[in-house]
């Protein structure tokens, strides 16, 4: 487990180093064209969607060490790309191969991480693997902002030192043992997943981490906006909300894990619904940026919660170790659509409601679940 948790800390670190110092790279922000840029994230987003549910399937096939060593491979490729260019075209090549990567490493430490493991106790695992894992995203935008004054390409060097010993050690490792023959076509596997995709239960329980993704991806372009807006402070104050974002998101995987395991993911998720939407209703009251920071950090925990209880009950109701690979390929893909809707959503809501976006985000979840409460609770239809 430990590989796959640093497999994913790398890619999220990564991530985090990157992005806010795309301008830099291209020759700063005057230089920069904000349609080119936007191509550069879009790229990114749009690889690592389309790579999730074929690279599961390969990883179910090939087993999770030998994707996991290709997803590295790539990934170091594209992080040494963004050194010897300085063209947002070619950074847009760059940045899809990385998401490209990044989109395979997530079924591959998944599959990795669960294999042998007994599914009713796969919460602490998966917990302790995404809270750690994706820890990658708080030190990587501070890695780039403290070594990237100077020069923005001294944390992508640093970057890649880090990620060499991974690397290393996924390739000089021994695999696990094969997967079981394939039983079905590639094509066979691809028809079945998309049946998994389109069946309400499955949708039902991923319903939890789709508003998840839905709001955390809009909350990365409103901070910087409602901080200064609405509680009176500068960068150094978002800085902190954002390592709010890290350390709560981190923390509360693990108790989320270990929760889960004990009482069940339903019931964990369940009651963490008012809780959620509370947090999201205080952020309107809260007078000052100390109030504030209690009432986002009250929605981070309880969004994380719920993040890790949905992957145990997607484990338990429909994996297995000769599925793992495409079944979270699947469930990455359809939630990961909702990073794409959240800043296009509420950011446009944003220039509206101002200091209402807090309730109308709860208002949005409320069909989320609604859903979830009602098709969860279904049967599933095709068999993980």
């Amino acid at each position: 487990m430990l590989l796959a948790t640093l497999a994913l800390f790398i890619v999220s670190l990564g991530y985090g180093v990157v992005v806010p110092l795309l301008p830099d790279l291209a020759g700063g922000r005057a230089a920069t064209d904000e349609a080119l840029l936007s191509a550069v994230y879009a790229g990114y987003a749009a690889a690592k969607i389309g790579a999730q549910v074929p690279g599961g399937v390969w990883v179910d096939r090939a087993g999770p060490d030998r994707a996991l060593r290709l997803a590295l491979v790539a990934y170091v490729v594209s992080l040494a790309g963004f050194l010897v260019g300085s063209d947002l075209r070619f950074f847009t090549a760059v940045r899809t191969l990385e998401g490209a990567a990044t989109g395979l490493v997530y079924p591959a430490a998944f599959a990795l991480a669960l294999r042998g493991a007994d599914p009713a106790h796969a919460g602490r695992r998966l917990g302790t693997m995404v809270g750690l894992g994706t820890a990658g995203m708080l030190v990587g935008p501070a890695l780039g902002g403290w070594l990237g004054v100077d020069d923005p390409r001294r944390p992508l060097w640093v970057a890649i030192a880090l990620t060499l010993p991974v690397l290393l050690w996924a390739l000089l490792r021994p695999s696990g043992p094969p997967p079981a023959p394939a039983r079905t076509s590639v094509r066979d596997e691809l028809r079945r997943l998309a049946s998994v995709g389109r069946d309400l239960a499955f949708v039902g329980v991923a319903l939890p981490i789709a508003f998840n993704k839905l709001t955390f991806s809009a909350f990365q372009g409103l901070l910087p906006l409602y901080g200064p807006d609405h509680l009176g402070v500068g960068p150094r104050g978002v800085t902190g909300l954002f390592i709010v974002t890290g350390v709560c998101f981190g923390a509360a995987q693990p108790v989320a894990g270990w929760l889960a395991d004990r009482v069940g993911p339903r019931r964990l998720i369940a009651a963490a619904v008012v809780p959620l939407f509370a947090s999201l209703v205080l952020q309107r009251f809260a007078a000052g940026p100390w109030a504030y920071g209690a009432a986002y950090a009250g929605y981070v925990a309880t969004a994380s919660l719920m993040f890790t209880a949905t992957l145990k009950h997607v484990t338990v109701r429909f994996g297995s170790d000769d599925t793992y690979g495409g079944l979270f390929g699947m469930l990455g893909t359809l939630t990961d659509v909702m990073t794409v809707v959240g800043p296009l959503l509420f950011l446009n809501l944003y220039a509206r409601v101002g200091v209402d976006i807090g309730p109308w985000m709860a208002a949005c979840g409320l069909p989320f679940f609604v859903g979830w409460w009602i098709w969860g609770r279904r049967r599933p239809r095709v068999a993980g």
